[in-house]
Order: C-alpha cells, then sequence, then structure tokens
C-alpha cells in the first residue's frame, strides 16, 4: 500500500519562520527609521538651544537656564540633564531620550535611547563689514567680560588737534595698511563719511591694521549723519584701536564694538578752538552687545561685545 505524504506540518513551520524574519525586517526599516528621524530631531533641538544660550555667555548661569528651557521646549521626554562649561565661552549641550520601538518588541527590544551633542563657541572676529568710519579707543569700549559696562552712558571725545587725548577719531575706510604711513585719508570725501555712517563700509576690513585719520574740517556732514543714526537709534560698529602715530595721524585697529548714539547725542561738534579743547567733540551714548555673522572667530582678538557664535561640535 502506498502511504500519502502529509507536508502541511513542514508549511506551517515554513510560515511562522517567514513571519518571525518579516517581522524583524520590519523592525529594522521602520523602528530603525523612526529612531533616526528621532535622533536628528533631537539634535537639531541640541543645536538649536545651544546656539540660543551661547548669546548670554559669559553669563553661564542665564545660559544654563536658557539652554534647558529651549530643550525642554522643543524636545518632550528628555532624561534629566544640564549644561556643561568648559570655558566662560564655551557651552556643551548633550541631549538624550528613549524613542519607543513597534515592531522591535517582536524581537525582544521595547525602546532605542537616541543622543545628541552640540557645543558653541563664542568669540571675536578678525574682520568685519558695515563698519561706521568712527574708531574708539579700546580702554574707552567695554570687554566682553565688563557686562556690567554695556548699556551704561558715555560722553567720548575727539581733540583733532590732540588724537593722543581723544576716546575716538575719525578714520577713513576705504585704505587699510600694515604701517601708519601706508593710508591716507586725503581722498575720502564728505559724502563717504555719511555713506559709511548711514550704510556701513561695504567691504571687510580686518584687525591689526592702521587706518588714516580724517581731518576734522568735515564736520558738518558728519555731524548731521551721526545725529541722524542717534534719533534712529542705530547700532553703529566701531572700530577699537589700542594706539595712535599722532605724527601721520593714523589708529591701529584691534577689535571692534557696537555703539548707539543717544538722541540728540552729538554734542559741541564744531573744530577744535582753545575755548573747547579737548571736547570740540563729544558722542554721548552707550556700547552694546552685537551678534555678528558672516565670519569667522578669532581666538586672538580681544572680545569688544561684538561676537560671533559657531557650533565647533
Amino acid at each position: 500500500m502506498t502511504r500519502v505524504r502529509d507536508d502541511r506540518g513542514s508549511a506551517l513551520a515554513f510560515v511562522v519562520v517567514f513571519i518571525v524574519v518579516l517581522l524583524g525586517v520590519a523592525a529594522l526599516v521602520i523602528d530603525w527609521g523612526s529612531w533616526f528621524t528621532e535622533q536628528r530631531h533631537l539634535q537639531a533641538a541640541a543645536d538649536a538651544a545651544t546656539l540660543a544660550a551661547a548669546q548670554d555667555l559669559p553669563n553661564t548661569s542665564l545660559a544654563s537656564t536658557d539652554a534647558t528651557t529651549y530643550a525642554a521646549n522643543n524636545v518632550s521626554g528628555l532624561t534629566t540633564w544640564a549644561p556643561t562649561f568648559p570655558n566662560s565661552n564655551t557651552i556643551d549641550v548633550q541631549l538624550s531620550k528613549d524613542a519607543p520601538g513597534f515592531f522591535s518588541k517582536f524581537l525582544g527590544i521595547n525602546k532605542m535611547t537616541v543622543h545628541a551633542h552640540a557645543r558653541a563657541i563664542v568669540g571675536a572676529p578678525a574682520s568685519m563689514k558695515f563698519v561706521a568710519p568712527v574708531a574708539v579707543k579700546s580702554t574707552s569700549a567695554c570687554l566682553a567680560t565688563s557686562t556690567s559696562c554695556f548699556g551704561v552712558t558715555k560722553q567720548l571725545n575727539l581733540a583733532d588737534s590732540n588724537l593722543s587725548a581723544s576716546k575716538f577719531g575719525l578714520i577713513t575706510l576705504s585704505c587699510q595698511g600694515t604701517t601708519s604711513t601706508q593710508c591716507s585719508s586725503s581722498g575720502t570725501g564728505a559724502s563717504d563719511l555719511q555713506n559709511w555712517i548711514t550704510n556701513g563700509y561695504s567691504n571687510y576690513l580686518n584687525v591689526n591694521k592702521w587706518y588714516a585719520a580724517v581731518p576734522g574740517e568735515k564736520i558738518g556732514p558728519l555731524r548731521d549723519s551721526l545725529a541722524a543714526a542717534g534719533t534712529a537709534r542705530k547700532t553703529l560698529l566701531f572700530p577699537v584701536y589700542d594706539s595712535v602715530d599722532a605724527v601721520y595721524g593714523a589708529f591701529h585697529v584691534i577689535g571692534w564694538a557696537a555703539f548707539v548714539i543717544d538722541t540728540n547725542g552729538v554734542l559741541s561738534w564744531k573744530n577744535d578752538v582753545p575755548g573747547c579743547t579737548p571736547n570740540c567733540k563729544l558722542l554721548s551714548g552707550h556700547f552694546t552687545t552685537y551678534i555678528a555673522h558672516g565670519v569667522d572667530i578669532d581666538p586672538s582678538v580681544t572680545n569688544f561685545g561684538v561676537r560671533v557664535i559657531g557650533l565647533n561640535q
């Protein structure tokens, strides 16, 4: 007698194995894709929280509060964390959270912990554009670490006949030299100065360069343009100098500051005369912090409140 072979048991086993493999593939494709998306979302939140909080530096306490608040507002379910500060100009953020699994549960994987890391550094730029033709003395500008200096009303004086005694000076921006004698302001007219005050100089200027002083006979156009900037409460970018060549009339620029002139803050604006020297020209206003874009951080440049913020991890 011939026996008929029954393969139904083998087929059932094959189907079971196939379903298990299919669920495993689904777990890899769907759940891993979901975890990857969650990690990218977490990384975006870490980057954004780091950049937002970096604006508070060197106030690490405020930066810490803002970073945690910003991250919590953008991502839920974060593992307990706090930013760290390798130094007063750097913030480090590491976020993590549990992302649930769906098909992966059939493989015994209920969740995956995803991680994100971001670090931002704050520093001064070596070059700037849209600068105004007003250079301010380094001892009169605010250092970034002197947070109480910003927002405080100051009066800056210019004595054309004694640049070394001035707290600021008028400079030409169309030439930057490696020596104090390399550039001249003879080609700078009143319209140039007015345009640079109103719109800023359109090209990049560099630190550790000499810029020629502009003579004071152009007082009228300058006074009016500076007064208009004060009325508009416009933030002006000023070069910062550390030394003056009074013989050749030039300023050695080492950094950048941001200044807001008071309304009616252009005072006693006239040519040097014995009765008003050294305060024939006064600017009343305050220094403020400013975040520059499109330029690189140079750790060697002194920070006078014009800062660049960049992710470096």
